[in-house]
């Protein structure tokens, strides 16, 4: 077995939509990093003029990530919800970057997709929780 890579891991990408342009504003990919216990947030926003730059974020809680998530993604747009199960993805958390799971996002990997919903934070929490509870030991 390989073990530079995990061989199954739940990934959630969330994609906002501005509502008045339907452009797309913010893509955020999530995953849950079972050995260090902890939620693994990969994102890049849009929307600016210039060109952003991706950020990450760590925490532990899924009511931290929520209150994140609430507070960078405007709840009046559209959400899409896609649920990937990646299989290539590094053994440290640390090396998943966005452009890493930006170029191996494809229909592949996909078990579920949800276009352009409205914000719902109890869903948010449900599918977060999903993340940490569903998983596959790759040691």
């Amino acid at each position: 077995m390989d073990t530079d890579s995990i061989t199954d891991c739940l990934v959630l990408k969330i994609e906002e939509y501005e509502i008045d342009t339907n452009k797309l504003d913010v893509t955020l990919y999530i995953l849950y990093d079972k050995k260090k216990h902890h939620f693994v947030l990969r994102g890049k926003r849009f929307s600016n003029k210039l060109d952003s730059c991706t950020f990450s974020f760590n925490c532990e809680f899924v009511n931290e990530l929520t209150d994140f998530i609430s507070f960078i993604i405007c709840m009046k747009n559209k959400w899409t919800y896609v649920l990937y199960n990646y299989d290539n993805l590094p053994q440290e958390s640390n090396d998943i970057s966005y452009d890493f799971l930006k170029i191996h996002d494809h229909k592949g990997y996909e078990l579920a997709g949800y276009n352009y919903q409205q914000f719902d934070i109890e869903l948010l929490s449900k599918h977060l929780r999903m993340l940490r509870n569903v998983f596959n030991y790759y040691n």
